[in-house]
């Protein structure tokens, strides 16, 4: 049988070529132990001399999967897009995943309408699993996800852990960046710190709380620390009142980088300089640390790696293995703000 190569071939056309069935050409070009591995590659190389190009819904029903992950995001996009932990997490799932054949596939559930959308595909099975970077967020969703038993991946700590053993967790020690934060602050000698961190109702924030305190003690009350948003403006703004309040401050420990960039700003506006009068520790360690005046002294979390070993334990799951649970160690970078 002769098929050009300028035409796509069928299933039909590679099963006359090899002299199967179309059932036996489907199950060796879909790799079922079924077939023996010479009758595989005897099948694929057919397959690519006559052009056959697989339909990937029909091979989404030959192998039972849909041969995607879903990377599940509850945050509003323009937080999505303005927040650099989301795209190292993306970045790190992506990569992992670029030599499989899965495809990564971005599912945003911000919004009423979204949620609703999102739980009618959790329905259809239209994800082999899926990768929540905002966990904390949602958790009507991850009802569904449990009742359905989809295989999934929570990139980040819920508090008192609901889903052990239902879901693989993979998250970074808050507590322990949080702990080795004050503690630079601490030998370099600051007495009166404050904490200016990200909403409240975020796991990762009790954490860090939980961590300063640790160190500080009594050091840092409940009246030097305040929760806000995540970005500068909001680290400026935060700063900014801790100042009008004429308390001693001589060092802060902020929630992101990009607190903390906001918070240097507004020190210099109040003519203190950093590290001289304050120091400031920020978290993440982003490129912004490194861009702003002074360096910024920041806690790294192995954000890209989290990604990555997100998709390789989702991967895994799909598999066939049971949930687990992975936990992360964070670095103090130092630079020139403490």
């Amino acid at each position: 049988m002769s098929v050009s190569r300028s035409t796509k071939s069928t299933l039909a056309d590679v099963a006359a070529a090899a002299g199967v069935s179309r059932s036996t050409a489907s199950r060796a070009l879909n790799d079922s132990p079924r077939i023996s591995e010479a009758t595989k590659e005897r099948i694929r190389k057919i397959a690519r001399d006559i052009n056959f190009v697989p339909n990937a819904r029909g091979r989404a029903l030959a192998v039972g999967r849909s041969e995607t992950i879903a990377m599940l995001v509850t945050e509003p996009l323009d937080e999505l897009f303005s927040d650099p932990t989301y795209g190292a997490f993306l970045g790190g799932i992506t990569e992992e995943l670029s030599e499989s054949e899965y495809l990564p596939v971005l599912l945003q559930a911000s919004s009423e309408h979204e949620r609703e959308r999102v739980v009618r595909h959790f329905e259809r099975f239209s994800f082999d699993a899926v990768i929540d970077i905002s966990p904390y967020r949602g958790s009507d969703l991850l009802e569904v996800l449990r009742d359905l038993a989809i295989p999934t991946v929570l990139c980040g700590q819920l508090e008192g852990h609901p889903y052990r053993d239902v879901f693989s967790t993979v998250y970074s020690d808050d507590v322990e960046g949080a702990e080795l934060a004050a503690r630079a602050l601490v030998e370099r000698g600051r007495e009166h710190c404050v904490a200016i961190l990200g909403p409240k109702d975020n796991p990762a924030v009790s954490d860090r709380i939980r961590g300063y305190t640790n160190v500080l003690g009594r050091g840092l009350s409940a009246d030097r620390v305040v929760c806000t948003g995540w970005s500068a403006s909001d680290g400026f703004i935060a700063m900014r009142r801790m100042l009008e309040r004429d308390i001693p401050i001589d060092g802060v420990l902020a929630g992101s980088d990009r607190i903390a960039s906001g918070v240097l700003e507004a020190l210099r506006d109040h003519g203190l300089a950093v590290p001289d009068d304050v120091s400031v520790i920020g978290f993440d360690d982003h490129p912004i640390a490194e861009k702003v005046t002074p360096r910024l002294t920041t806690i790294r979390q192995p954000l890209q790696l989290e990604g990555a070993m997100a998709a390789d334990i989702a991967l895994n799951m799909i598999r066939g293995d049971k949930p687990t649970t992975t936990v992360l160690h964070m670095e103090l970078i130092e630079r020139d703000s403490v």
